[in-house]
């Protein structure tokens, strides 16, 4: 008696592990992949592994560290860095047609090494918003709109982190007003009115095993708050002074990109590799 009414709980327990995502994945099993880190090619980055066997191994991918020891760092002087990403939920040509987008920014795209290394800058503030929604979804084992919001104003300074919820919010509201007739012929990110892929960030949430269950929302929030962001660090680089200029048109180089974003305390912090660092302080300590 006392097997069956566990085997009853167990079958009821797995039936709980939703997606939260409307059937995109049946269940938290059917995902094999997962974020882990390694020491490839000379640097440190995440790789896709088959190591999601249980339950209680899914909630601790994005909160993985480096392999080394504390002690080598503490002797060393050295600091703990964020893993690299391999694979970002965006590509250069979206990157591209969302800075372009902005009727504020009628400029020539960017050359393809500033998209590049722009790219790089805000994939660390996507793994620090993504290291503290998976904390925050520990208690109901559950990703939402809410952890990322306050995952968003965690790790952001408070104007940026403004900008991008507005943004978040407005994309939302043009998800929830689209009629049943848009769901079979436009997809989740015109209907949201957005460029970046929602779909190839609700994979990579699951991918990176943010939670147990991610709600569709959440990548909605998530997608719409880096696309945001990407567009916020580019004009303040534009509105720079140390952005060189030939007949008004701005010169873009990776050292001026750079050095825009060392002077900004508002985004110095939360762009760099370092774990420990936030936002509030420039290159040279100063708030």
């Amino acid at each position: 008696m006392a097997r069956s009414s566990k085997s009853v709980s167990r079958t009821l327990e797995d039936l709980t592990l939703d997606s939260g995502y409307g059937g995109a994945a049946d269940s938290f099993r059917s995902s094999s992949a997962s974020l882990c880190c390694s020491e490839a090619h000379g640097g440190n980055h995440w790789h896709l592994t088959d190591s999601m066997h249980s339950r209680h191994n899914s909630l601790d991918t994005v909160n993985t560290v480096l392999v080394e020891d504390a002690e080598i760092l503490e002797s060393t002087g050295q600091c703990a860095k964020l893993p690299e990403l391999e694979d970002v939920p965006w590509s250069l040509g979206e990157v591209a047609s969302a800075l372009c987008r902005d009727k504020e920014m009628t400029l020539p795209t960017p050359p393809q090494d500033v998209l590049l290394r722009l790219s790089v800058l805000v994939s660390r503030a996507l793994v620090r918003v993504a290291k503290e929604s998976q904390r925050l979804s520990l208690r109901y084992a559950k990703c939402t709109k809410y952890e990322i919001q306050s995952a968003i104003k965690i790790v952001l300074s408070w104007s940026v982190s403004m900008s991008c919820i507005s943004a978040a919010l407005s994309a939302l509201s043009l998800y929830n007003m689209s009629t049943e007739d848009d769901k079979f012929s436009r997809g989740k990110s015109v209907r949201c009115g957005l460029i970046f892929n929602v779909g190839k960030f609700f994979r990579w949430m699951v991918d990176s095993r943010i939670a147990v269950r991610i709600h569709e929302h959440a990548a909605i929030y998530l997608a719409a708050c880096m696309e945001s962001l990407f567009r916020e660090v580019y004009s303040r680089v534009l509105r720079s002074a140390l952005l060189e200029r030939d007949n008004g048109i701005p010169k873009f180089t990776v050292e001026t990109l750079d050095q825009a974003v060392n002077t900004d305390a508002e985004l110095w912090g939360s762009l760099q590799p370092w774990q420990h660092l936030i936002c509030g302080k420039n290159a040279s300590g100063e708030l």
